[in-house]
């Protein structure tokens, strides 16, 4: 069960004669309850090398998501550009062992086009940077008898009584990517393709740089979207393809004490004596096919159907002992909205989703520890679920006229349901207000 309150704003304006400017800023906190074995903020999709413990309980989650962005006015055929997105985040947990995650992630793009008759070359690098640390863990009862348990890819986790005392770790992210993009503009179409690339290199660290082991990505990327407007017809067709293949090795280092008897310095070092290359390796396969057909009028879109389609493969391995789990989900979406009333004053959205399992296979070297029981195996039902989604939010826009200066305010209710061929149905609901101008 999760509760989350969030604050978003973002703003588009012109600065200056040479400059446009963008600005966002989005603010999350929340609770989630029944938590256990994670107490890093990314637990999916990243390093294996993550840490908690068995005992489930509460964690707080607060994070500060900021975006800068300036980009030049047409100098000729050129445009330049410069984006910053900064993240702090932290999550906390309220029963013992008691730990905190902090979290700092910055991002850091440079970009430029050049545009001659109705087309636009561009071409952007970045560098990202993620660190998430631990610093301690501390316990409220006097003599606790707690297990901590360090993981290392699917079921290979060592638990440890009192494995918390005195524990802390890092991880360092560090990213280098670029991509190349072409837009076309004309006849009432705009289409725009990019093609990316990165690669990320994520250290682990302990006490005295003790390292665990090194996770490597490499991520390809295409994404394409085009719009074209037909009289009162506009046709959005978007697709996006992501391909992540990571692995991770794994070091035994031994501890290395150095004295200094001229200044009586003692030095503590780690020393790497084997080192298991790709013991864990991954492979994630994303793609995403979306139409929607919006129905204008003078006052905007008047209302939209949608159709859209995801399939998605996931490939882990673990080696020395082997392990493996495959597995194949797709999905298709049905989506539609209709704006009632005068001026398009309120807004009905509605969803409905099937998402098919596929195939699964799960093979443990050993499917008796902990982790393979309390973790690997609930998650193995949870994926093979089939379901049905629901969702339908309800929008409502008015005027407010606040010290002579009038704008459109905005109040929404959203909730969905969700129906699987077992029994793990979830449901959400929610609401929101805000204002633009």
């Amino acid at each position: 069960m999760q509760n989350q309150l969030q604050f978003f704003t973002e703003r588009y304006q012109r600065i200056g004669r040479y400059l446009y400017g963008y600005g966002r800023f989005q603010f999350d906190m929340g609770r989630t309850k029944e938590r256990a074995w994670s107490d890093v903020q990314q637990t999916y999709g990243g390093t294996p090398f993550i840490v908690g413990s068995n005992v489930a309980g509460k964690y707080d989650n607060q994070s500060f998501d900021l975006t800068a962005a300036v980009g030049t006015v047409a100098l000729g055929h050129w445009r330049t550009g410069l984006r910053l997105d900064y993240k702090v985040s932290d999550l906390s947990r309220l029963r013992d062992p008691r730990s905190r995650s902090q979290l700092l992630d910055y991002k850091l793009t440079p970009s430029v086009t050049y545009t001659f008759g109705k087309s636009t070359v561009g071409a952007a690098a970045f560098y990202h940077r993620r660190k998430e640390k631990i610093p301690n863990i501390n316990t409220v009862q006097n003599d606790p008898n707690l297990m901590y348990y360090l993981m290392s890819g699917l079921e290979a986790a060592s638990g440890t009584t009192g494995g918390y005392k005195g524990f802390n770790r890092e991880w360092v992210n560090h990213e280098f990517g670029g991509s190349l993009a072409y837009n076309y503009q004309g006849n009432g179409l705009s289409s725009l393709t990019t093609l990316s690339l990165s690669r990320g290199q994520e250290s682990v660290y302990e006490t005295y740089k003790r390292e665990p082991g090194q996770y490597n990505t490499c991520h390809y990327g295409l994404h394409t979207q085009n719009r074209l407007e037909r009289g009162t017809l506009l046709h959005e067709l978007d697709v996006r393809a992501d391909y992540v293949q990571g692995y991770a090795d794994e070091y035994r280092q031994q501890l290395q004490i150095e004295n200094d008897p001229e200044t009586g310095y003692t030095s503590y070092s780690y020393q790497t004596l084997i080192t298991f290359m790709k013991r864990f390796q991954a492979k994630l396969f994303d793609l995403n096919l979306r139409y929607r057909l919006n129905f204008t009028c003078e006052e905007g879109i008047d209302g939209y159907v949608g159709l859209s389609g995801a399939i998605a493969t996931v490939r882990q391995k673990h080696l020395l002992p082997t392990s493996q789990w495959k597995r194949n989900t797709a999905d298709i979406t049905l989506e539609g909205g209709k704006a009632l009333l005068k001026n398009h004053s309120l807004w009905i959205d509605a969803a409905a989703t099937y998402h098919n399992a596929g195939k699964h296979d799960l093979a443990l070297a050993d499917a008796t520890t902990d982790y393979a029981r309390q973790v690997l195996l609930p998650d193995l039902e949870y994926y093979r679920a089939n379901y049905w989604q629901g969702r339908l939010a309800v929008t409502y826009h008015f005027p407010m006229t606040i010290k002579g200066y009038r704008s459109t305010w905005f109040v929404k209710a959203y909730g969905s349901y969700l129906k699987t061929n077992n029994s793990l149905d979830a449901s959400t609901v929610g609401a929101s207000f805000g204002i633009t101008y």
